[in-house]
């Protein structure tokens, strides 16, 4: 047997595969995984600080590193853990989640009259949730005045790759998002472009699909905010992140 695999049969969440010389307990763990949920801005570094102060013990900056480390591996056991139960329950399926996600809207009795809206629901989306990409310096322009471009030159992205897999079910991911982009619409209704838009005489009232107004975003925000979909009894259907996209 590992001592990782020891120490996490005694609740513990060991910060190495091997040889782990610190550990986080799995109810501290989940304690910060419930109140981030509740409040998004409780960082890591303020938990940290907390535990510090609750024993009385000097601050240090690994403490964030170690403790990030532990709380990945953690959500990730929960993860397979759950997996696990859904396969056992056959609840595994793509669309099982969807199909049974509001118990009046979804649960049907046997000979039960067919209404004449099954669901009913609404989708909207915000753009509190903002993100800015972090990005490298561009490299210097070089030459004349004509050589400078018009528009500016963005450095390259100095974003961490994230490789964690929120699971299926409830998030859309962006492949499934990219099929309805814009080019694509265009690539598929040739007939489509700006000033048909623009002469709709509801294209003024719906400003957030106006691409003037979302282009001007692109550049500086990773991610816009979250689209959301709720059935009338405010069970969440499905969830799109907007990434570099507004409502569009």
């Amino acid at each position: 047997m590992f001592v990782t695999s020891a120490i996490v049969r005694h609740g513990l969440i060991p910060c190495s595969p091997y040889k782990p010389t610190a550990a986080f307990t799995i109810r501290v763990l989940e304690f910060y995984r419930v109140s981030h949920n509740r409040c998004p801005h409780f960082s890591v570094h303020a938990f940290i600080k907390t535990l510090c102060d609750l024993h009385s013990s000097p601050f240090k900056a690994y403490l964030c590193r170690q403790f990030g480390i532990a709380y990945d591996l953690y959500l990730r056991i929960r993860a397979g853990a759950d997996e696990r139960v859904q396969i056992a329950l056959k609840r595994n399926t793509p669309d099982w989640r969807l199909q049974n996600v509001c118990p009046p809207c979804t649960y049907e009795l046997e000979d039960e009259p067919k209404l004449e809206f099954r669901m009913l629901y609404t989708v909207d989306g915000n753009d509190s949730l903002k993100r800015i990409i972090r990005r490298e310096e561009p490299p210097p322009v070089t030459g004349n005045d004509e050589d400078i471009p018009a528009q500016p030159i963005l450095g390259a992205s100095s974003e961490s790759t994230d490789t964690r897999d929120i699971g299926t079910g409830i998030y859309l991911t962006n492949e499934q998002v990219d099929q309805w982009s814009k080019e694509t619409i265009q690539a598929l209704c040739p007939a489509y472009n700006e000033e048909v838009a623009d002469n709709n005489p509801c294209a003024e009232r719906w400003r957030n699909m106006r691409t003037a107004l979302t282009a001007k975003m692109w550049g500086v925000f990773q991610e816009t905010g979250l689209f959301l979909a709720l059935c009338r009894h405010g069970f969440v259907l499905l969830l799109a992140d907007m990434v570099r996209s507004g409502e569009l």
